[in-house]
């Protein structure tokens, strides 16, 4: 099933046209929204419960913060503090191509099974999607 993604302000707003070139038929991403259009200068905690709200995968480079606030959102919602998981989180570091980058997300997706994305956090290291155990 197609995802929902939100691109956080520090990713280049072309990462949704590489992301389409890499899946032109939209089989594994629906819609894509760039933080800039609606939550530009917003929190990084505001950030997440923007995208966590639409049920969207956050995308982001700023892997540090983004760590922090995904294991206290586990945390929170472990302990029934907020009711609903967060959609996903794909930290990647920034250093990474904007090409590579949308490659390495649909090849991501594509995988079988396919990834749980809801409420988990996958960092980009040498080359491979590694899911933050907490």
């Amino acid at each position: 099933m197609p995802q929902d993604f939100y691109l956080d302000e520090c990713v280049a707003p072309t990462l949704e046209k590489r992301l389409r070139l890499h899946d032109p038929r939209s089989r594994y991403i629906h819609h894509i929204e760039h933080a800039n259009l609606n939550a530009k200068g917003a929190s990084d905690s505001d950030q997440l419960w923007y995208a966590a709200k639409r049920k969207a995968v956050l995308v982001t480079h700023n892997i540090s913060d983004f760590l922090w606030l995904h294991r206290w959102w586990r945390t929170l919602h472990a302990w029934r503090v907020l009711p609903d998981p967060h959609g996903g989180i794909l930290a990647a570091p920034a250093s990474l191509a904007i090409d590579a980058l949308g490659a390495a997300i649909v090849t991501f997706l594509s995988q079988h099974p396919a990834p749980l994305l809801e409420n988990n956090m996958y960092i980009y290291k040498q080359g491979q999607w590694v899911p933050e155990l907490w």
